[in-house]
């Protein structure tokens, strides 16, 4: 997931109140369904840290669901190729990082194996 994460996201800033645009589309509906099943999962899910969990409530809170779902198809639109929207994993690491989740690091690095 970190690698996913790094792809270069940022982090989404959407407090303030938009006017409305219309009705939404098919498409945004759907990928808007498909963001918000992802994130339901997580919170489900005992394989999903707290941290992560915390930044999707967060964000679901401060944020519409059509704009977290409008930001998630901009990252997967910049990194073509590298997201699979049918893998939960990759599209869960790409909804928190649009979030705001960063993922600390990834423990003591391991030491080199000693030179003989």
């Amino acid at each position: 997931m970190a690698g996913i994460i790094s792809i270069g996201l940022a982090p989404m800033a959407v407090h303030a109140q938009v006017a409305p645009r219309g009705a939404p589309t098919k498409a945004q509906i759907d990928s808007a369904a498909h963001v918000l099943r992802v994130i339901t999962s997580a919170f489900q899910s005992n394989e999903v840290g707290q941290p992560v969990k915390n930044a999707l409530f967060e964000c679901l809170y401060a944020n519409p669901v059509s704009k977290v779902s409008e930001a998630t198809e901009r990252v997967i639109a910049a990194n073509a190729g590298k997201v699979d929207r049918k893998d939960a994993s990759q599209m869960l690491a790409v909804i928190a990082g649009v979030c705001g989740y960063r993922p600390g690091p990834a423990g003591p690095a391991a030491k080199p194996a000693p030179k003989k």
